[in-house]
């Protein structure tokens, strides 16, 4: 309390004046009609400014929970219906939402990092999807968070096909163009065209079939002599990941637990 008061002491002067400043400003504001209008407009104006930026940011907010909720319910859709393709196989995919907190993208291994894990029943091997375009695969998990590695890693072969029933071949990423990729071992006698689709064949596991890694590109297929390497550029853009689909084939601890007979020393 003593400070307080060799404060007002000391700077009394200074007070003083602005507190006559103010009733001043107050007088001038209320009893003049122009100024008063200026005044008003001015604080409408700072108001409204304002909340305009409120209303943006919840705006936003509202549109982040509304679109993970329609992610949630495609994903649901996603189990229900199945593919073409696995139902021709009599398999069934199920699927979870899930949002990108993490992503790398220009470097030779990158990774995602999301935020689900086991407590929301993700697997290590579980696909990763995003408007039915294929992401990449989870590798690790903890409780609530589990990471995955993407289509641009340069230290893993994706099974790939060109369109429904054409060629086969080895998708990897060279480790330079985060756009583009190459599908490797194909035939030269394979028919196919830029802009074809390139899918999953639901070979390794990971992906259900018929989803999209990309097209074909308007781009020279190199020859060595035996097989073509055909670029391909991703469907997905992977420095704007954010929200995905985690896919799960339910019939796969069968199918791994018969390729296991053949190859004992599978994982």
């Amino acid at each position: 309390m003593r400070n307080l008061w060799n404060f007002i002491v000391q700077y009394q002067v200074i007070l003083v004046f602005l507190l006559l400043q103010g009733l001043a400003i107050s007088w001038f504001v209320s009893s003049h009609g122009y100024p008063r209008g200026a005044w008003v407009r001015l604080a409408l104006d700072c108001e409204s400014a304002w909340q305009g930026q409120i209303n943006e940011w919840r705006h936003r907010t509202e549109l982040s929970d509304q679109n993970f909720q329609l992610l949630e319910e495609n994903a649901r859709l996603r189990s229900s219906m199945g593919t073409p393709s696995s139902i021709q196989l009599a398999k069934r995919s199920q699927f979870t939402a899930a949002e990108v907190i993490r992503a790398t993208w220009t470097q030779n291994q990158n990774y995602f990092i999301l935020d689900r894990g086991k407590e929301q029943g993700v697997q290590a091997g579980q696909g990763v999807i995003t408007n039915g375009g294929a992401i990449g695969k989870i590798i690790e998990t903890t409780n609530d968070y589990s990471i995955g590695i993407p289509l641009i890693h340069n230290q893993i072969d994706w099974s790939a096909r060109i369109g429904a029933t054409g060629a086969i071949g080895r998708l990897k990423w060279d480790g330079v163009d985060p756009t583009a990729g190459m599908l490797f071992d194909i035939p030269r006698s394979a028919e196919f065209s830029p802009g074809d689709s390139v899918i999953t064949t639901g070979f390794q596991g990971v992906f259900p079939p018929n989803l999209l890694f990309g097209i074909v590109a308007n781009d020279e297929a190199p020859f060595d002599g035996e097989f073509l390497s055909v670029p391909v550029n991703w469907v997905v853009d992977f420095q704007s990941l954010r929200y995905v689909q985690l896919a799960k084939t339910k019939d796969a601890n069968q199918i791994n637990s018969l390729q296991n007979t053949v190859n004992p020393s599978a994982p």
